[in-house]
């Protein structure tokens, strides 16, 4: 009996070193490499990636400008509430994926389900909680965390590149990742060449209401430097209060008096209820002169790119007639939406919200 016992004990031990020495030669057979990510963080990735996640607002976006959605093996729960993005419009599947958690970063053990070998991470380098963020969910999975930052294509189109880069490196798609930024650059390159030479004092006043942060807003909700307006060299009322997302106070933007009023229409709404109810508002030259323009969501889950390059043509071509006279919007909008997301859904976007137009009060 004891020699039997002896021989099963030896057994499993031989099973046992055989199956690790198996586990181990298949894990050597995995070649890995060390990126620094946005945050500096220096994380281990495989080379050869063929499962991910991207998490929290615009990683998903990000991830459909290298055309590699067809990797992604679960979703956070807003791909899975109704399309509102560009992005979503050209990847109707996303909401399809399983769910990976809530928004702003999703649920470790409903990632580590999806077993994805790389997770993305949008998050942003001036917030001292991102590296905790990014650390702490690479703990709770084991799965490496890439740090990225959607950044602008203004100010901080230097961050959104590198962010680009560094995606495309661990995907296989650097080849795709040039593509976007030599579009985007020869856009707005193309933008600036249409509006540089235009005297200030030809240009008429502009303001944008409307602008969405955390949610819906009203007409005194804009930006300091709106993308659309900097890129066609506008005279942006709003600009003199800084840079970036601005609250202003009524009597300021009735003091401002723009000659030209444009309204995202993520808060439309919001902000032709407030105009129309509000009386105060009647003396705003843009009103009593019905130049009053809709452009498409700057914001959707953060920055919707695309969407902006389309803005601004638009823009332009109310601004500058003779300059942009040849540009059909609609179909440079598509044109714009089908080399990043690979899908012309400027008809879609409109339908959800409202394309370019004048409104009618």
């Amino acid at each position: 009996m004891k020699n039997i016992m002896l021989a099963l004990m030896t057994a499993i031990l031989l099973i046992a070193l055989i199956s690790a020495g198996c586990m181990e030669n298949e894990y050597d057979d995995i070649d890995y490499m060390v990126v620094t990510d946005i945050l500096g963080r220096e994380v281990t990735v495989p080379k050869d990636v063929n499962r991910i996640v991207g998490v929290a607002s615009g990683a998903v976006r990000m991830i459909s400008y290298l055309e590699a959605t067809d990797l992604i093996v679960g979703v956070e729960d807003f791909e899975h509430r109704g399309k509102i993005s560009p992005y979503q419009f050209a990847n109707p599947e996303l909401s399809e994926l399983p769910n990976i958690g809530p928004q702003h970063g999703g649920d470790a053990e409903m990632i580590l389900a999806q077993e994805p070998e790389v997770i993305f991470y949008s998050c942003s380098q001036v917030d001292p909680a991102s590296e905790e963020n990014m650390d702490n969910l690479q703990t709770k999975t084991g799965i490496s965390v890439i740090a990225i930052d959607l950044g602008d294509l203004d100010a901080r189109k230097d961050v959104f590149y590198s962010s680009l880069r560094l995606m495309a490196k661990i995907l296989d798609k650097e080849e795709r990742a040039e593509e976007i930024i030599d579009f985007i650059d020869e856009i707005l390159e193309d933008l600036d060449e249409r509006s540089k030479n235009i005297p200030d004092s030809e240009k008429p006043t502009v303001y944008i209401g409307g602008v969405a942060l955390r949610g819906v807003q009203d007409i005194l909700s804009t930006r300091a430097s709106y993308p659309p307006f900097e890129y066609t060299n506008a005279k942006n009322v709003a600009g003199e209060v800084g840079t970036g997302h601005a609250f202003i106070d009524k009597e300021q933007l009735l003091e401002w008096d723009p000659d030209i009023l444009f309204v995202d229409t993520g808060s439309y709404e919001n902000v032709i209820d407030g105009i129309t109810n509000d009386t105060s508002y009647q003396i705003l030259t843009a009103v009593e002169t019905g130049d009053i323009y809709t452009v498409l969501p700057y914001n959707r889950y953060n920055i919707n790119h695309a969407t902006v390059l389309a803005n601004s043509y638009y823009v332009g071509s109310i601004l500058y007639p003779e300059q942009f006279a040849e540009i059909n919007i609609e179909n440079k909008a598509d044109s714009i939406y089908n080399e990043m997301i690979g899908a012309p859904v400027y008809s879609d976007m409109a339908s959800i919200t409202y394309g370019f137009e004048r409104v009618k009060l």
